[in-house]
């Protein structure tokens, strides 16, 4: 039986809040000059390398055996990726087609909708802006069985780990220069470039019972660890870090924290309200920005200035409209799903 690691749930619930909160700021005009927001709130846009990185480790935990044994039937997985991801992605597409009516989105929306715009030579959409990171990961469900080759043995998974993180530099120094690239290209819409994160997932799960060991019998120095390579990330890494270029650095900051996460019991990062919000952490991160227009629209966003009073207001009111929306998405679901059962 799968094991559950619900300290997970709490990385995924503060990862996408974290997101959230970028994004606002990303998008808004506040008069906010501190180094929290100046410097933090931006850094929040790189823990979608988190995201890939549990991404990677939960999907080794589901399916690495079965599929190294033979035991997995191809239609159930990929029709599962599909069914979890398409509804909700599909409904938010559909709502930004009816709101441009242009040629362009219609174009778009219709390639995403089929998940595997991915593998489209710049993976930068309009429509859902946010959705390049359901491109990256359905692509590495796609290429899924071929990392379970890659990670056959753990020779093999840190060989093809160091030989990603190789790519990934040479990606950084050579492939995304002017010659290869257009100025507006994004390093990590490149499923190459973010190949390390879904390994060093695979990494973390071939070696969870040591790491658990470890974790265990040195529980607080493994805390300590993690926030003093956090504060060190910040105080001297994160004021030279160009943004979109991180590259392995993401992975000396995030590692450590998801080692830390699958190995101990923690009331904060396991909980119900984290449970919940990694439920829907999908649909929170796809429909951020729809909400977050709505609020623009209606001319809510600096009600109290554009101070952090009307910051943590707006992300207040974002957050609940998000989960109102979500909510009310769940209803109509099930609401058709009786309907088409009843007339079945």
């Amino acid at each position: 039986m799968k094991k559950r690691y619900d300290n997970l749930d709490g990385l995924r619930a503060i990862s996408c809040l974290g997101i959230i909160a970028m994004h606002i700021k990303a998008n808004a005009d506040y008069q906010i000059y501190d180094w929290v927001f100046d410097v933090f709130v931006p850094s929040l846009s790189l823990l979608v390398y988190l995201f890939l990185l549990i991404s990677g480790f939960g999907i080794f935990c589901g399916y690495y055996e079965r599929f190294k044994e033979g035991k997995i039937n191809l239609n159930v997985f990929y029709k599962k990726r599909y069914k979890k991801i398409l509804p909700f992605f599909t409904f938010l597409i559909l709502i930004d087609i009816l709101v441009e009516r242009s040629l362009s989105h219609l174009i778009e929306g219709l390639t995403e909708v089929t998940l595997v715009f991915g593998l489209l030579p710049n993976n930068q959409p309009d429509v859902i802006g946010v959705s390049w990171t359901i491109g990256v990961i359905f692509l590495f469900y796609m290429l899924f069985p071929f990392f379970v080759w890659l990670c056959w043995d753990k020779k093999r998974a840190w060989i093809s780990f160091i030989i990603s993180i190789i790519l990934n530099i040479f990606c950084e120094i050579y492939y995304f220069t002017d010659k290869f690239v257009i100025d507006s290209f994004a390093p990590r819409h490149s499923f190459l470039y973010c190949s390390p994160f879904f390994l060093g997932g695979g990494l973390v799960y071939m070696y969870r019972k040591e790491i658990k060991e470890f974790v265990s019998q040195h529980k607080w120095l493994c805390l300590v660890g993690c926030l003093g390579i956090t504060g060190f990330h910040y105080l001297f890494i994160q004021p030279w870090l160009r943004m979109d270029h991180p590259g392995p650095l993401m992975l000396l900051l995030y590692l450590p924290w998801l080692c830390y996460a699958i190995s101990v019991d923690s009331i904060v990062l396991s909980n119900k309200g984290m449970k919940y919000l990694s439920g829907v952490s999908l649909e929170l991160y796809l429909a951020q920005m729809v909400i977050f227009r709505v609020v623009e629209k209606t001319n809510c966003l600096y009600i109290f200035g554009k101070g952090w009073l009307s910051f943590i207001s707006v992300f207040f009111v974002v957050f609940v409209g998000l989960i109102l929306f979500i909510e009310l998405w769940k209803k109509m679901t099930n609401v058709s799903s009786i309907l088409f059962s009843l007339k079945s």
